[in-house]
């Protein structure tokens, strides 16, 4: 349970992270959009990629990617 309220909190700044330098660099909404899940889910799926984790935890539940995507349209 602590884990996963973690890694939302995790997901949620990283999202924000990517969309504010998505905005920085003048990106449309689809750019914004899209800063905000590579960064906020890539290295997750990097780290799986070379763990031998197939598919990534990120691609298995999607509940990751659709928090990035709200929070970065949020931002």
């Amino acid at each position: 349970m602590l884990t996963s309220i973690l890694e939302i909190i995790g997901t949620i700044a990283f999202s924000v992270s990517g969309a504010v330098v998505g905005i920085k660099k003048k990106m449309d909404i689809l750019g914004v959009v899209t800063m905000g899940i590579i960064t906020a889910v890539g290295g997750g799926i990097i780290r799986d990629i070379l763990l031998g984790t197939t598919p990534p935890t990120s691609l298995k539940n999607p509940l990751y990617a659709f928090i990035a995507i709200a929070v970065s349209l949020l931002v």
